[in-house]
């Protein structure tokens, strides 16, 4: 029987460079087993190393800095042309190489056993050692790999994994930090088992009649040294667990063609198959269908999850048992109406994001990664981006699991060998994924996305993914400029992206519906687009302090980088002009989160992108309101900005309004200042207001009727600290998502605080990191404490233990706060 071992916690850590630098040093390259010294020996004292749980980001702990550069390499991508060098744009962190080593036992009964490695992300050209012997070696940082260790491991005693990660080179430009940074298990297997990521399930539903024929294939090996008979059979279990359909074939000879007679159906039929013995040391591809009824489809307000369980028998007994999750749902696109989820024509309404998030890089825990997608949720967004690599195949499961549509894409746009692995380690892995509705190839390769050899790119590609995958459709995300200049029509790309099933297009927004008229049978999804941008509470531009208010009407003279600075109605002009096109299938914006690297348009100290929707905490900036305005159906009133301006009695200032409703009268201390008629698509504005302190007040109307109201106070003076939590009970093993707002005495968050403040841990729990969202703070956060930014900032706590789980937060001067976590085992 399969038995998965997570191997995520004890490992030891050390930063810096030691020997072997080279797989071939010394008789490395020579000899087995010939690492008898440096770090993969197994008599090497790691006992001063510190001790680390994975995920693991090292490069987050490194101290900031700036370097510039005065080279063009920079200046060769247009939107980068304000940055001055790799460093900057990769946020200001150092690479760098570090070794990780873990020891482990395993079961002296391994007879007849295969064991495998499972590596989910290691950042960057890992180079892993067991006990002395070299195994192998990956360069991509975003592919997941995996190692059969069989043959290198010592049964029934102690074992070391040894593994040297250097992240002092690039793969993209934005921060990409370093380490193993993704989950790790080990997989312990009969000789006859299902190879790694060796199923594939394809449900067709019939919409109609509400049945769905299902497709499982399977690739079984067989590590023994003599011929096997095996039997398969297949269950489909319903989200509740229970049975609902089973497939069992016989053992034949080879290319005996199963009949009906040969298995026994409950309550489905087989189209057909072949099974064989498989030979020694070989393969065999098994095949089956099965026909449901009363199927319940996946979608996205009820994402219903079937299970496949393949089962290998020797004789009578089950040597593998191998589970998937999958969903039943249809999906198209159309070239003249956009997308369809079973039947049901949807905008795509999608954010772009990186992986990395404040206090722990891109060793971002499960936790977090679910409260992003809930937060992306409560604005209307319906789809993620994977932006530009390969998601981890635990945030694909939450996606299947609270109904968010994914669009996952390789790193790198290239028929190399060693891309193409990548592509396909990819697809093989990530396929059963109900979530993904959409493969990428390509972003932006603008030196080479307009050249006919990127034509044969394409299908190459293509054809690779099909292989595996018949069921997706695939796009590439092009962009209108060669790296020498831009384009206001799509004529220069149209003879390589007529073969994608779906066109990308990033931002280029002349070039929609001319490419509509050149390829009019053609779907398009506009794979990247442009947010309103900006910094979390920040209601003027302070480059000096890396902060950028994208309505600040003096942007052209405050910031360094004048053109790229005023971008006023950027984000608003491109969601208006996308949804009054239908044929288009939906758009993606750049981006979800604020993340490490690409401050554009501002110099250091800033170190974040302004591009989120939310900062780097996952706080909601205000233009959150619009877009919930217009994504979703839910009443939205939302004036900004905040009404604590000590010091400018009198003096004007804008106010704005996000809101869905009809009309909005706006109020200072009860005296209106006008009722305005809502656009579609738009926000409304109050020019020169003049600032008292008080209460500023919108009040919202639908049918000429009240509805609602949004208030904004000038608030107190601190008094206090609040903590909420994403969730107020944890399992062990999950993170606690602390949520911090100063407050006064009314319990009003202060919105100019920014006090520090000191976190205490008392119980099963380990601090994680902190972080407050603010662009230009370059302190530490891997120490228990934050300065609040704009009255906000968060602490991260992993659970490790049954028990009460207690985080005490206070300053100087503020009444603390505290919150009492039940931590308990995962049901």
């Amino acid at each position: 029987m399969r038995e998965i071992i997570h191997f995520d916690n004890g490992w030891k850590f050390c930063l810096g460079d030691l020997s072997p630098q080279k797989n071939t040093d010394g008789w490395g390259g020579a000899k087995a087993r010939a690492y008898s010294t440096g770090v993969p020996a197994v008599d090497f004292d790691d006992s001063k190393w510190r001790t680390v749980d994975l995920p693991h980001d090292f490069i987050s702990e490194k101290e900031y800095c700036f370097q510039n550069s005065d080279s063009a390499e920079m200046r060769d991508i247009p939107e980068m042309e304000s940055i001055g060098s790799r460093l900057f744009a990769g946020g200001c962190l150092e690479g760098g190489i570090a070794w990780y080593r873990k020891k482990f036992t395993i079961d002296s009964d391994l007879d007849n056993k295969r064991v495998y490695l499972y590596f989910d992300g290691v950042y960057r050209n890992s180079t892993l050692y067991i006990n002395q012997y070299f195994v192998g070696t990956c360069a991509s940082g975003y592919t997941g790999f995996y190692y059969d260790i069989t043959d290198f491991i010592n049964i029934g005693g102690e074992n070391i994994v040894a593994m040297r990660v250097d992240a002092t080179e690039r793969e993209g430009w934005w921060y990409e930090g370093g380490g193993i940074y993704r989950h790790v298990h080990l997989e312990v297997v009969d000789s006859v088992h299902i190879e790694p990521w060796g199923v594939s399930v394809q449900a067709k539903p019939d919409l109609e009649n509400r049945t769905a024929t299902v497709k499982i294939s399977a690739n079984i090996r067989n590590r023994y040294f003599e011929e096997k008979l095996v039997r398969v059979e297949v269950e489909i279990r319903n989200q509740d667990g229970n049975a609902c359909s089973t497939l069992t074939g016989v053992e034949h000879r080879p290319n005996a063609k199963v009949s009906k007679s040969d298995v026994s159906l409950t309550p489905c039929q087989l189209a057909g198959g072949y099974m064989a013995p498989i030979k020694e040391w070989d393969n065999m591809e098994y095949s089956g269908e099965l026909a449901l009824e009363d199927i319940i489809l996946w979608d996205l307000d009820n994402p219903y999850l079937y299970s496949a369980v393949i089962r290998l028998y020797l004789g009578e007994t089950v040597c593998d048992d191998y589970m998937v999750d999958f969903g039943i749902r249809d999906m198209k696109f159309d070239y003249d109406s956009g997308f369809y989820l079973n039947g049901k024509n949807i905008r795509i309404k999608g954010l772009c994001c990186h992986h990395d998030h404040a206090g722990v890089g891109i060793g971002i825990p499960d936790s977090v990664n679910e409260y992003r997608i809930v937060k992306m949720k409560s604005m209307g967004a319906n789809a993620l981006r994977i932006a530009h690599y390969p998601a981890s195949p635990e945030l694909l499961d939450i996606c299947d699991r609270l109904g968010m549509l994914v669009f996952e894409e390789t790193r790198r746009m290239s028929s190399a060998p060693e891309d193409i692995e990548c592509l396909k380690a990819m697809v093989k892995r990530d396929r059963n994924h109900p979530s993904i509705f959409l493969w990428g190839i390509g972003n932006e390769e603008i030196f080479s996305q307009h050249r006919p050899e990127t034509a044969r790119t394409t299908q190459t590609m293509m054809a690779e993914i099909r292989k595996l995958d018949p069921t997706r459709s695939i796009t590439s995300a092009v962009v209108c400029w060669d790296g020498e200049q831009r384009y206001d029509t799509a004529e220069k790309y149209v003879e390589v992206t007529k073969n994608l099933d779906v066109m990308g297009f990033n931002y280029c927004p002349t070039a929609w519906d001319d490419y509509h008229e050149r390829m009019p049978r053609q779907p398009i999804i506009i794979t990247e687009a442009s947010s309103n941008s900006g910094t979390r509470g920040c209601y003027s531009t302070d480059e000096s302090a890396g902060q950028y208010y994208i309505l600040d009407e003096n942007n052209g003279e405050k910031v360094a980088n004048k053109r790229k600075a005023v971008k006023k109605n950027m984000g608003e002009d491109e969601w208006k002009y996308f949804a009054e096109r239908p044929y288009l299938a939906g758009i993606f914006l750049w981006t979800g989160f604020d993340y490490r690297g690409e401050p554009t348009p501002l110099q250091y100290p800033a170190v974040y992108s302004q591009f989120g929707i939310f900062d780097y905490c996952g706080f909601e900036k205000d233009n959150y309101y619009y877009y919930k305005s217009w994504w979703q159906n839910e009443d939205v009133l939302h004036i900004l900005p905040h009404w604590n301006h000590e010091g400018k009695i009198g003096e004007p200032i804008n106010v704005y309004c996000y809101s869905n409703l009809e009309e909005v009268e706006l109020f200072v201390n009860g005296k209106s200042c006008g009722r305005k008629r809502t656009q579609k698509n738009w926000y409304l504005t109050w020019e020169n207001v003049a600032y008292q302190p008080g209460e500023l007040k919108a009040v919202g109307y639908r049918d000429g009727q009240y509805t609602t109201e949004d208030i904004v106070k000038t608030t107190g003076k601190p008094y206090g600290i609040r903590l909420s939590t994403y969730k107020d009970k944890v399992a062990v093993g999950d993170t606690a998502i602390i949520n911090v707002d100063i407050v006064d005495i009314n319990g009003d968050t202060v919105p100019t605080a920014d006090h520090k403040i000191h976190f205490d841990i008392v119980g099963p729990g380990v601090f994680l990191g902190t972080g407050n969202g603010n662009p230009g703070d370059h302190d530490s956060e891997k120490i228990p404490e934050r300065r609040a930014f704009n009255g906000k900032c968060q602490v991260l706590v992993k659970a490790v233990a049954e028990g009460k789980l207690r985080i005490t937060a206070s300053s100087e001067k503020l009444k603390e706060d505290v919150f009492d976590f039940v931590v308990t085992v995962r049901g």
